[in-house]
């Protein structure tokens, strides 16, 4: 039998956080393309709709270090979707692991989402917002503070411009947004590079340019322009 040959070292451990709502099956496009980069990912399915961020953050630590391939001695970085973003930052900001590589996050509501304020203000709807999107609901809109620092970390934004939501442009401020996060709001203090691409936000993570840009920045700590 023919030997295989050996195999590259990985240069480097991602993890990868979908949105409420979604599911790691979401992700598994950029898994795949991030892993024929010579990265390993970790592609975790959390409960997004039963765990506040705190919980879900303590969720997420658990997996990774419990992960067969995970290795303390190589870069931990992280790709995140929507409210996989704020999970990542909690993360970082209680863990604070020696490790920590770069960050790229997709479409995040960094400040909140002004379709969580309304879903959550309007009486006939904030009962049904409360029940779908569980107790992270309440930490989706642009009022809530969170709990972690400053981004001292290398952190990289992709927003999308592109909207098939028909309720956005009655309830979303007037400007760019993606269908859901304004593009101000992905913004957040800290940040080393910040890039708006024609996607919406339920898609971002399946374009191949996006996901080109998310290997560029873990490269390079910069989007390619």
């Amino acid at each position: 039998m023919k030997k295989r040959a050996p195999q590259p070292p990985k240069i480097g451990f991602v993890v990868l956080l979908h949105g409420i709502l979604r599911s790691r099956t979401d992700m598994l496009p950029l898994s795949h393309y991030l892993e024929s980069k010579g990265y390993n990912a970790l592609n975790i399915l959390y409960p997004s709709r039963k765990k506040n961020l705190e919980d879900l953050t303590t969720f997420v630590e658990e997996k990774i270090k419990s992960a067969e391939n995970y290795d303390e001695t190589k870069p931990l970085h992280f790709v995140t979707h929507s409210m996989g973003g704020l999970i990542a930052r909690y993360y970082i900001a209680t863990r604070k692991p020696a490790n920590l590589g770069r960050v790229v996050m997709l479409g995040p509501p960094n400040t909140g989402s002004e379709f969580a304020d309304f879903l959550k203000e309007h009486k006939q709807f904030a009962p049904i917002f409360k029940k779908i999107f569980g107790p992270a609901s309440d930490q989706l809109g642009t009022k809530y503070k969170h709990l972690d620092g400053e981004i001292t970390y290398p952190l990289g934004i992709i927003a999308g411009n592109v909207s098939i939501n028909p309720l956005a442009p009655w309830i979303l401020p007037e400007g760019e947004h993606d269908g859901i996060v304004p593009v101000e709001r992905t913004k957040i203090a800290g940040m080393r590079d910040h890039l708006v691409v024609p996607s919406t936000h339920t898609f971002m993570m399946f374009n191949p340019a996006v996901m080109k840009q998310v290997v560029h920045f873990l490269e390079k700590e910069k989007f390619k322009r």
